[in-house]
């Protein structure tokens, strides 16, 4: 009866049989899981709670004695009241967990110790420390150590055995009754295992039997459908059943028949229509007279995203996006009927549409050929949308580095012209009118003189700093071979620290391909603000280099006071300091020349600092390296 189903109600049988399988094993595995986490849960209740009852009353028991001992050690009102006051408190709370501990489960003998240690803790409570604390009260402190001696200490060892006995018989219990419920989940468990076993046991024989059944003759149907796909059609096909598969096996003889018909016909044209247009890089796409495609190559399809499929006998208008869709039909029957050629036989640049909807450029070019009656159209596509891009990006960043460099050029004019020529008058005039006129000055005119022309002095520096920074970049020296050990030693005797401020070089530092005067102002402007911003007594300046893969990676460290972490970005932006530039003289450009600079060669800038110990700034350049020598 089975083997007579369609193949299709064979699956439905068999799946449905499966689901109601695996939904039985998976309730009873439920079941078992659930059945499971109750006796946990009974074991958490029953034994964990009150075990962490029983430490606690322990817990309590201990606090009291060591309140009333510490009430005795220290006999003062203060502390007998508030130690007295803990000892009713913890009472209380003892009253309280343990009628919360005998409201649980307990066992016959967990009943019996239960009862001897209640009777034993009333003892301790009444006869011991409730006596002590009044003896305490009174200032009675004589009878208090007597009590202590007397009934106190034993009272407290026989609560603390008894206690102890009961958690030990808790534990016990609970260590049982835990492994009575891993037993159980095991067996739970291996029960569950067994059954899906079973369940894979029976899926297999399924498997086995609907193979045979099913996949078999599905298989000879592949094998006689791949030889047909693979030009046999010498083979011999036979329908032996009414079902699916006996009507797929009539699908294939019968397709069979009609391509021993046809392929005679086409397989000479396909094969060498088909080996010319996948070797081409170009698009290729033919169409007719009413512009249906009839060919369309592997890179007509990666050009506009198009199976061969979803193209073939479509009008070839889809690949174009508005007008040109619309009206290449017009253009199609005009040629038809004037001969007037406007695309075929001439190349263009023209505009197609992909099938996500994006247009691009391409390079077309269209000949015309005839098969008999036939007009064919063929169509050589390109697409040039990376040309274009590039040539677009090329001029766009011509034209905006040349609109830079012209805007560098003004600016550096007016900065070295316009500001630094008035500035040169105010500097003169400033030095003649504190010269003549020092007599007629009184101490607080001086000073305005004075802080009049160190200004001058800092707009005068600021303005070669930002010509300096405007240059890097702009003005190229001759790359050459940079000896910074040597270099870095010259820089150090050009800004003659104090003498109370160490500069030390701690291992030899590399030779580099670099621009002299761009490397030196870098190590000049960090090196400088270390001595310039020195607030130590005896101050330290460390320059070190170490190999990083492809880079090097040097350190200047000092132990000046530090940077704040929020600091740490703003102090590499132009014209920002950190003290006030009256009080130490500054730009704010010397950093931001810095990063300038070290990025210019590839690399980057950072610091570590904390505040009062110091700072080290890293900064990173690229081995182009002649010769180095690194300790």
């Amino acid at each position: 009866m089975f083997k007579n189903l369609t193949i299709k109600s064979r699956l439905i049988f068999t799946l449905s049989f499966l689901v109601a399988f695996l939904l039985g094993i998976e309730m009873l595995g439920l079941f078992g899981m659930s059945k499971a986490n109750d006796g946990l849960k009974t074991v958490y209740e029953d034994r964990v709670i009150p075990l962490g009852q029983l430490e606690h009353i322990e817990s309590l028991l201990h606090q009291s004695r060591l309140a009333i001992a510490a009430a005795l050690v220290t006999p003062t009102p203060e502390v007998i009241d508030k130690n007295t006051a803990t000892f009713e408190k913890n009472v209380k709370e003892i009253t309280k967990t343990w009628e919360e501990y005998m409201a649980t489960y307990l066992t016959p003998e967990e009943e019996k110790l239960a009862g001897k240690f209640s009777e034993d803790r009333k003892k301790f409570v009444t006869e011991g420390l409730m006596p002590e604390v009044a003896a305490l009260r009174t200032n009675d402190i004589k009878k208090a150590n007597q009590i202590v001696v007397e009934k106190v200490r034993p009272l407290y060892e026989l609560v603390k055995e008894d206690i102890s006995a009961l958690i030990n018989l808790q534990i016990d219990v609970a260590k049982q009754e835990y492994r009575y419920q891993q037993d159980r989940y095991a067996t739970i468990r291996n029960i569950f295992i067994a059954l899906i076993i079973i369940v894979l046991a029976v899926a297999v024989l399924i498997s086995v039997a609907f193979t045979r059944a099913v996949f078999g003759p599905l298989e000879k149907a592949v094998k006689i459908a791949r030889g047909v796909a693979a030009g046999d059609f010498t083979q011999q096909i036979e329908v032996r059943s009414a079902d699916e598969i006996g009507q797929l096996m009539q699908a294939l003889k019968e397709m069979n028949d009609s391509l021993v018909k046809i392929i005679g016909q086409l397989r000479d044209s396909e094969t060498h229509v088909r080996a010319m247009l996948n070797n081409l890089i170009e698009g290729i796409i033919t169409i007719n007279e009413y512009g249906a495609i009839g060919t369309f190559n592997s890179a007509a399809e990666r050009i506009f995203g198009y199976t061969e499929a979803e193209v073939i006998e479509k009008n070839v208008s889809m690949l174009m996006p508005s007008p040109y869709h619309e009206a290449h039909d017009g253009y199609l029957a005009h040629y038809l009927q004037t001969g007037e050629k406007k695309i075929i036989g001439i190349g263009r640049e023209v505009v197609g549409l992909r099938k996500d909807g994006t247009t691009f450029p391409m390079e077309l070019a269209v000949i015309e050929t005839r098969q008999g009656e036939r007009r064919i159209f063929t169509g050589s596509v390109r697409d040039i949308s990376k040309r274009r891009q590039a040539e677009e990006q090329k001029a766009r960043l011509i034209h905006e580095l040349e609109s830079t460099h012209e805007e560098l050029k003004s600016f550096a004019y007016v900065v070295s012209h316009d500001l630094k020529a008035p500035l040169r008058a105010i500097s003169a005039l400033a030095g003649w009118l504190s010269h003549d006129y020092s007599d007629k000055f009184d101490e607080e005119g001086k000073e305005h003189m004075r802080l009049l022309i160190k200004r001058v002095y800092r707009m005068d520096n600021l303005i070669n700093g930002i010509l300096q920074y405007s240059r890097v970049g702009q003005v190229k020296e001759k790359m050459i071979a940079v000896d910074l050990d040597q270099l870095v030693r010259e820089v150090i005797d050009l800004l003659s620290p104090p003498a109370n401020i160490v500069v030390t070089i701690e291992n030899t530092l590399p030779t580099v391909m670099a621009e002299p005067t761009r490397i030196e102002q870098v190590f000049q402007n960090l090196l400088s603000n270390a001595i310039k911003y020195m607030d130590k007594p005896q101050g330290e300046i460390r320059i070190a280099c170490s190999s990083e893969g492809k880079l090097w990676e040097f350190r200047i460290t000092d132990n000046g006071p530090g940077i704040e972490l929020r600091h740490f970005e703003r102090i590499f932006q132009l014209f920002q300091t950190l003290v006030p530039r009256d009080r130490v003289e500054g730009t704010g450009v010397g950093l931001s020349l810095v990063k300038k600079i070290v990025e210019m060669y590839g690399g980057k800038i950072w610091l570590e600092s904390k505040v009062g110990e110091g700072s080290t700034f890293f900064f990173t350049l690229p081995k182009t390296v002649t010769t180095a020598s690194s300790n």
